[in-house]
């Protein structure tokens, strides 16, 4: 084979990767609900009926591929997102397993009790609403500087 043409496959191979990879990494439109949450960072403020506990609120975040994370007051938690006009449901949260003080495993607990409750939301300015099956009260966070 020609030594030359042996040099400009690694770069014709790297040029269909790159573009192959592009192609799979399509993101929503800003103007949909999934496009207007995903690269966000949230802070709960309201639990409820409860205030999140100052300097311990949860925070929820949400990137590419359907995924949310975030911490629950003590430990940092991560699973799907699966989210369709104003509904939002949560798949299976996987945790860290801090120890922590009474208070803050009270509010993680009903945090990730609620997100795997989660039905619908609102996003309006900064703030971020999402309703639950298990509480009276919504869920309510404002948008984190990122």
């Amino acid at each position: 084979m020609n030594a030359r043409f042996l040099r400009r496959v690694p770069m014709a191979l790297a040029t269909v990767l790159l573009f192959g990879a592009c192609s799979a990494l399509v993101l929503p439109p800003k103007n949909t609900s999934e496009g207007l949450l995903m690269g966000t960072i949230w802070q709960l403020q309201q639990l409820g009926a409860v205030g999140a506990i100052a300097g311990n609120q949860p925070t929820l975040s949400f990137s590419q591929g359907g995924k949310a994370s975030g911490s629950g007051s003590c430990n940092q938690f991560n699973g799907s997102v699966t989210v369709s006009g104003k509904s939002i449901t949560f798949g299976t949260l996987a945790s860290t397993k801090m120890a922590c003080s009474d208070a803050l495993n009270a509010q993680e607990s009903t945090y990730f009790k609620a997100l795997q409750q989660a039905e619908w939301f609102t996003i309006l300015g900064s703030s971020l609403t999402i309703y639950t099956k298990s509480m009276d009260q919504p869920l309510v966070f404002f948008r984190s500087p990122e």
